[in-house]
């Protein structure tokens, strides 16, 4: 008989119930992990797999990611990994895929047809290249031209913004996460990014949040309606609290009062910034307990939050159903993915069919040309 996790006839939700229950805490923390495959060594990643039960990783393509998926699929729970990707104008980081003009410059379309339609042909490259999730669309406000990020946004109107990320949303996932062209997208970053004091990449914004609900609130509402299935939560502070520790706005208002149902995943190494930029926190411990507390869910590349995480539920610090509650989003997502009912290993023969074909770059052009302004 096999487990019920693993019954496709079976719930979502009971299927993420059984699971759960079967799994050790160590197993848990691991799914919690996100791991740079370009930070360690191939022997490093297997042990994040075989050893810490890691649940995704970034940076793997191709050949890469079939051997650590083949790896985690072989563990005692064979519980899948979840790969992503920066494809935030096309799957770029693969030599000869088709490329899309910016943010910014699909946005002086005022097309979200087309924006969909770039959106669809990235999902559908990705996805042939064996991964799962690109960190986009981008949904800061361009509104401080000192900021150097103003190019990966949809401009300064949050409407507009809202508007078109609801399509790429569309164009990434699809009708259906399990189809075998669709990949999650994730709205970034949550949330006011953009507005940090003098335009200074990832330093304090000094707002109010007030103007965080009325300004900046908008487009990732929009995202969160569209059924978005992952947030970043950004680098930056709010008026001296970071993001990444913040209850108020990830927890509060982003889970509870906005509905959010998916996942939220650090931005790189948020959860050391604690320690060393942000100095909110004087060990990873506590880094840790305040990021777990504020709703992260997934670690982008702290890896020193696995030892610590396991430390904070050993002695009681953190209870285990918060442990519970992020690793829950983490496995429905990857159970509504179609990962466990063999997308995770899903044929990448095709891609070279499909990546950078005649069909997409037509596409492109046509963007292109709808995006130039005076």
């Amino acid at each position: 008989m096999i487990p019920k996790y693993k019954d496709r006839s079976l719930s979502v939700e009971e299927r993420v119930d059984d699971l759960i229950a079967r799994m050790t805490p160590e197993e848990k923390v691991g799914q919690m992990m996100q791991i740079s495959f370009i930070s360690v060594s191939k022997e490093e990643a297997e042990e994040w797999i075989t050893e810490r039960c890691a649940g995704s990783f970034l940076h793997a393509l191709g050949d890469d990611a079939v051997r650590l998926q083949e790896i985690a699929m072989g563990t005692r729970l064979g519980i899948p990994l979840l790969f992503g990707i920066d494809a935030v104008r096309g799957h770029a980081l693969y030599n000869g895929a088709t490329i899309f003009p910016t943010q910014l410059a699909m946005a002086c379309s005022w097309n979200p047809e087309l924006v969909k339609k770039a959106g669809s042909i990235t999902a559908k490259e990705v996805a042939a290249d064996g991964l799962h999730w690109t960190f986009s669309p981008i949904l800061c406000l361009g509104r401080d031209l000192r900021w150097g990020r103003i190019n990966e946004t949809f401009g300064e109107d949050p409407y507009l913004a809202g508007e078109l990320a609801a399509s790429i949303i569309q164009g990434y996932q699809g009708d259906s996460l399990s189809d075998p062209d669709s990949i999650l997208a994730c709205a970034k970053h949550y949330i006011a990014y953009g507005e940090a004091t003098g335009g200074r990449d990832a330093y304090d914004a000094q707002i109010s949040i007030r103007k965080v609900r009325d300004v900046f609130l908008p487009p990732f509402r929009k995202a969160v309606e569209a059924g978005c299935a992952t947030f970043m939560s950004s680098y930056q502070s709010i008026d001296g609290t970071p993001v990444t520790a913040n209850k108020k706005v990830l927890r509060k208002l982003l889970k509870e009062e906005l509905g959010f149902d998916g996942f939220v995943v650090t931005d790189w190494n948020n959860v050391g910034s604690l320690i060393c930029n942000q100095h909110v926190a004087g060990d990873m411990e506590t880094a840790a307990r305040k990021a777990i507390e504020a709703g992260n869910d997934m670690i982008m590349t702290t890896n020193e939050f696995y030892e610590a995480a396991l430390s904070l539920i050993r002695n009681g610090v953190v209870p285990g159903e918060l442990i519970d509650e992020a690793v829950r989003r983490i496995l429905r997502i990857k159970f509504m993915l179609g990962l466990f009912d063999g997308k995770a290993l899903q044929a990448t023969g095709r891609a070279g069919k499909v990546i950078g074909c005649k069909e997409h770059l037509d596409a492109a052009l046509e963007i292109t040309r709808e995006s130039i302004v005076l």
